[in-house]
């Protein structure tokens, strides 16, 4: 048994939401509508969760985006992102959802990759 292993409990559920940038945000974990404890997700404990798909990641407008890894939370919020601005044509809030695709582009170093 690896000692320095950081193994979660699994009490309640996990959910982060993904920034503008690409990264998890603080892992909340719930029992029903109790926040429980707020994990960090550059943490061992949360580099975990994040690895073992047990997070669920909240995207733009509180959509669900599921319990997938961190890459696949990205390319869902940039078809969410394309998609938004896709009905806002040249409207007011187009350029704040370009620069946040190219934000998203730009996002930092995988957490919760080993």
């Amino acid at each position: 048994m690896d000692h320095g292993a950081v193994v979660p409990l699994a009490r309640g559920r996990y959910r982060a939401t993904i920034t503008g940038v690409g990264r998890p945000g603080p892992i909340e974990e719930r029992l029903g509508w109790r926040l429980v404890r707020i994990v960090d997700p550059e943490s061992k404990e949360g580099a975990a969760l994040l690895r073992n798909r047990q997070v669920t990641f909240i995207g733009p407008e509180g959509t669900a985006l599921g319990r997938v890894n961190l890459d696949q939370a990205r390319r869902l919020l940039k078809v969410r992102l394309e998609s938004v601005l896709a009905g806002l044509g040249g409207d007011d809030g187009a350029g704040a959802i370009r620069d946040g695709l190219v934000r998203l582009r730009r996002a930092g170093p995988r957490v919760g990759s080993a």
